[in-house]
């Protein structure tokens, strides 16, 4: 749909004043309020609602305001990659992850991506969790790899995979020993012996912890001892000596299991789980590149898709 002169609507919208917009536009007010008037009698819809001061977006102005600013932001992101063509630059794909999730995912995934889209440079950005979003909605990245974010204003996200939670203990344990719990053949553990243990846990405002914290509630489990830290990859080598317990997404515990004294078990009946997903901005443009990496993470995780246990988030 072609919109003429989509710059006076969006300052419109975003003034909330057709006086001040005129002013910044430097049109004069009249023609601005007929250009106004013309819009909606083009579109068959009411855009804002002139009875408050300032002015108000209808639904269908807020509908319009962000398809134009779809659409600024696609004119801007064309006009960059023909200029790379043009150039005989690399295209650039530019991927947020936490930093414990990267050295997990990202040599699962990078080899084969860079086969399939050898021109392609990639740009990683790791950061704690928490942060990760930010990265989408400030144009920073492409996309996230990143648990789904509680509030998802402004962005959309595809599931990779929905992995089990798994408790991960030292063999030499005296809890453990003589159990013969493996990932390819999982038991289940009771969370009750756990009391009196040191469990190494992430942040409390992490996703998962919120996870796991719920289910110490429902069995009135109250650690002793913890140690916080914001990397799996530190938790997992504190228990391979013997600091304790942890819990690991079970993409983790299969890297990480391929040397050491670890070893793993399910956590609840039904197990637990937590997600992985793609993360981008609504109003933005998937390229090619980036489709084809979320393609790759969700045929790379296909074996990785367990329905989710009870949890609250």
């Amino acid at each position: 749909m072609f919109v003429k002169n989509p710059e006076y609507f969006i300052t419109i919208a975003n003034e909330r004043s057709i006086s001040k917009s005129a002013e910044k536009l430097y049109l004069s007010q009249p023609y601005l309020s007929q250009y106004l008037a013309k819009l909606e009698a083009n579109l068959g819809v009411t855009l804002l609602d002139r009875s408050h001061t300032p002015l108000r977006l209808m639904p269908a102005g807020e509908l319009f305001l962000a398809y134009l600013e779809s659409q600024r932001y696609l004119d801007r992101q064309l006009e960059n990659d023909l200029r790379q063509l043009q150039e005989h630059r690399q295209q650039i794909l530019h991927i947020g992850v936490a930093t414990w999730r990267g050295s997990i995912l990202l040599p699962d995934l990078l080899p084969a991506f860079s086969q399939r889209c050898p021109d392609v440079q990639v740009v990683l950005h790791e950061i704690p969790a928490p942060h990760l979003k930010e990265l989408v909605a400030d144009n920073v990245t492409d996309l996230c790899f990143m648990q789904t974010p509680t509030d998802a204003t402004g962005l959309t996200y595809e599931l990779i995979m929905q992995e089990r939670i798994l408790l991960a203990a030292n063999r030499a344990h005296p809890l453990i020993q003589g159990r013969n719990s493996s990932l390819e053949h999982l038991e289940p553990f009771d969370l009750h012996l756990l009391d009196q243990e040191r469990l190494i846990m992430l942040p409390p405002d992490w996703r998962m912890s919120r996870i796991l914290s719920n289910t110490f509630n429902i069995y009135n489990l109250k650690p002793s001892q913890t140690l916080e830290t914001t990397n799996l990859t530190t938790a997992a080598h504190l228990v391979s000596e013997g600091m304790g317990f942890t819990f690991l997404p079970e993409s983790g515990a299969r890297r990480l299991a391929r040397n050491g004294p670890l070893c793993f078990f399910t956590v609840d009946d039904p197990p637990l789980t937590c997600d992985l997903t793609a993360v981008y901005k609504k109003s933005g443009f998937l390229t090619p590149a980036a489709r084809s990496l979320i393609d790759l993470a969700k045929q790379t995780y296909s074996w990785c898709n367990y329905a989710p246990a009870a949890q609250g988030t």
